[in-house]
């Protein structure tokens, strides 16, 4: 991809997280990189195909985030994804999420698809791999365990379903009581103590 292009659709996805998707027009897109609209539309036909092109970028860089979970230590696993939440939770504004719902239900559908096969498949792998390194128990079933995983966050943490109201699922702190709820159901006493004290050292590192 033409470096000039990738540095508009990753920073356009800045924009989106901060503002919402509907709020940022081709107009505003222009002015945040000091460019014309004629240069812009040589790189996108119209909003319709930028935004396209923005989402399967950030679907794209997701899934590298995923890959870097292989081989390593499980839990370390589950502090990187938190790591990411994190730097995601800095900038969010629940905007993007309510236009693609409504302007763009297809990406919105492929979206919560890919989240979906995402959480389920890396669960698995993540529950096996921590078994083996006797972080977590292996009385438990990786397949059932995946599938609360994914109800959990894709259900139970969607505040159209009722459950949590917005501002409650919007939060860093929210994440991280529903991580320690996951953690504690599923590791080994020397897991427990493991996943302890690497959290403390990540939340350490935020706040100093």
């Amino acid at each position: 991809m033409e470096e000039k292009k990738k540095y508009i659709i990753e920073n356009v996805g800045h924009l989106y997280f901060k503002k919402g998707i509907r709020a940022v027009t081709m107009d505003t897109v222009a002015a945040e990189f000091g460019i014309s609209k004629k240069t812009l539309y040589q790189y996108f036909t119209d909003k319709e195909d930028l935004v396209n092109q923005v989402i399967e970028f950030y679907i794209e860089e997701s899934g590298k985030t995923f890959k870097e979970l292989d081989d390593t230590n499980a839990i370390d696993s589950i502090l990187l994804i938190r790591k990411h939440m994190a730097f995601i939770f800095k900038f969010y504004n629940n905007g993007i999420e309510k236009d693609l719902k409504k302007y763009y239900p297809g990406l919105y559908k492929k979206i919560n698809e890919v989240k979906r096969e995402r959480i389920f498949t890396s669960t698995i792998d993540n529950l096996k791999l921590g078994m083996t390194q006797d972080l977590y128990r292996t009385d438990l079933d990786p397949y059932l365990i995946a599938k609360l995983q994914v109800g959990r966050m894709l259900y139970t943490m969607n505040p159209d379903y009722g459950i949590f109201e917005e501002y409650e699922v919007n939060s860093l702190a929210f994440f991280d009581s529903m991580m320690d709820y996951h953690m504690n159901a599923i590791c080994t006493e020397k897991g427990i103590k493991y996943y302890k004290k690497q959290l403390n050292k990540v939340q350490y590192e935020e706040t100093n």
